[in-house]
């Protein structure tokens, strides 16, 4: 047997068997296939392609077209074979060739490449109305807008707002751009405590109804930055006993804790103040030297203080006696009050040309409390007492000026008013 295998003669005509043999295998399969074909291109199918992307051909440098719709639908009819991988792969393009209009509205054919002419092609819509504008660029100053501004606390201002650049490129179809009217960079500055700093924020183009416009912006975004203060001032206290301390005591001294306290609020309502009002401290349950707790008042338009409490250091000493004996309650009574009523009050450094109207008082009068021995208040007359606002550096307008009391030593002041509203004109 090894010998037959040995021979060349075998191995020939074993050879050539094979090669037959693989001869016939490879026309079986071309004449099967070719009969697909056959049976294939017999065969006739139509399908519809939709979503088929609408393409745009023009001078886009020097113009811009509206009125093209993004996508059509292309119905082909013919062999499977042919449209089968055609809609698979979908490698074909439909168009509007507009390379040879100018400005103007045009109806323009739908066209198509790419698509084998053993197919019938029918495209939806087979033509399209479009509008072909010239293409124009003009530079707009951009406004910010800050959202929620609402929402900032009323302790907080907010400054004027910084763009950088102040100005963009709006670029697109003349019409469009000539009905520009609002160019806006938005920012949040809800909730915000602190200065926004080179905030990214994206410009917004809008005409006057106040719809947005499809247009072409450079730079798309700008750096917008907005302070934010909280507006404060440092102002004087001074502190007034109010009642009477126990039988045979006198107040000596009354020491707050903190000579300044800070108000917060708007600006134009801090300009105005120059003092609080006095802080009045009850003593009528000190029986010895003691330390009271009191609230320091927010004035008109001030939104907080700080401190909102302050300790008082409250002195007393006992009453003079006389011969031995006690002065007299009815006599001398220590810490006693007299309430001395309309006096005037005095406008100081007013200019000549100006004058001067009280809207509260409405009157230019007001009623002052002293506060002291009994002995000591029954020698002051109402001639002993000034009532002072200030004028000076006050422009034409209403304002709310602190009012000041001066009088003899020995006695604490106070009154009805701590302010007066006044109108200059």
């Amino acid at each position: 047997m090894d010998r037959w295998f040995n021979s060349p003669w075998v191995l020939r005509l074993v050879s050539f068997v094979l090669a037959v043999l693989l001869w016939i295998s490879v026309n079986l399969d071309n004449n099967m296939e070719t009969d697909a074909l056959l049976i294939d291109d017999a065969s006739e199918e139509t399908k519809v392609l939709n979503n088929i992307p609408l393409e745009v051909r023009f001078n886009e440098d020097d113009y811009t077209v509206t009125g093209v719709p993004q996508n059509v639908s292309v119905t082909v009819e013919g062999p499977n074979s042919v449209i089968t991988p055609l809609a698979r792969t979908k490698n074909f393009n439909v168009f509007v060739d507009l390379t040879d209009y100018g400005p103007g509205t045009h109806t323009v054919n739908v066209q198509h490449s790419g698509i084998s002419n053993r197919l019938s092609v029918n495209i939806e819509p087979e033509t399209v109305d479009v509008t072909v504008e010239e293409r124009v660029s003009e530079n707009f100053s951009v406004d910010a807008d800050l959202i929620n501004e609402n929402q900032i606390g009323e302790e907080y201002e907010l400054g004027e707002p910084e763009i950088e650049p102040s100005e963009v490129t709006i670029t697109g179809a003349q019409s469009l751009v000539d009905s520009v009217a609002v160019v806006k960079a938005m920012v949040n500055v809800g909730q915000s405590t602190e200065s926004i700093e080179n905030t990214e924020a994206p410009v917004k183009v809008y005409d006057s109804e106040g719809n947005e416009l499809n247009v072409i912006v450079e730079p798309s975004g700008v750096e917008l930055s907005v302070p934010i203060s909280r507006p404060s001032k440092e102002l004087p206290l001074n502190v007034t006993a109010q009642g009477q301390p126990s039988d045979g005591l006198t107040v000596s001294s009354l020491t707050p804790q903190v000579e300044n306290v800070t108000v917060y609020g708007p600006s134009d309502v801090l300009d105005q103040l120059n003092a609080l009002p006095d802080i009045p401290v009850d003593v009528s349950e000190i029986t010895e030297d003691a330390t009271v707790e009191v609230d320091v008042p927010v004035p008109d338009g001030v939104v907080s203080v700080d401190p909102e409490t302050i300790e008082v250091q409250v002195e007393v000493d006992e009453s003079e006696e006389t011969g031995g004996t006690a002065v007299s309650e009815q006599d001398n009574v220590a810490g006693a009050s007299e309430t001395v009523t309309g006096v005037p009050i005095e406008v100081t450094n007013l200019s000549a040309e100006q004058t001067v109207d009280f809207l509260e008082p409405d009157s230019n009068q007001i009623d002052v409390t002293l506060t002291g021995e009994t002995t000591v208040i029954e020698e002051i007359s109402r001639q002993d007492l000034r009532v002072l606002i200030d004028a000076s550096g006050l422009e034409a307008g209403e304002h709310d000026v602190p009012i000041s009391l001066n009088g003899p030593e020995g006695v604490q002041l106070s009154a009805n008013y701590k302010n007066a509203t006044i109108r200059i004109t």
